[in-house]
C-alpha cells in the first residue's frame, strides 16, 4: 500500500462541500466568498496552493475563534 504524503493528507483535510454557504447563512456571505476567490486569483496561486491556503486559513480561524463574532 502506498504511503500517503503529508501534502496529500493536508489537502484532503479540507473537504469540498456542494452546498453554498448562503443557503445556510444568508446572502451576505456571498460577497465574502467572492472576495476570497478573487484574492486567490490575484495572488496567481496554483489550485493546490490556493487549497492549502484555505486549509491554513480555516485552521487559523478555528484557533482564533474567540475573536470572531459568535451566533
Amino acid at each position: 500500500m502506498k504511503e500517503e504524503t503529508a501534502r496529500e493528507y493536508y489537502l484532503k483535510q479540507f473537504k469540498h462541500e456542494n452546498d453554498k454557504a448562503s443557503d445556510l447563512f444568508g446572502s451576505d456571505i456571498d460577497k465574502a466568498e467572492t472576495e476570497i476567490v478573487d484574492l486567490l486569483k490575484e495572488k496567481d496561486l496554483t489550485h493546490e496552493q490556493a487549497y492549502a491556503s484555505l486549509q491554513y486559513a480555516y485552521n487559523l480561524i478555528k484557533y482564533e475563534s474567540n475573536f470572531l463574532k459568535l451566533q
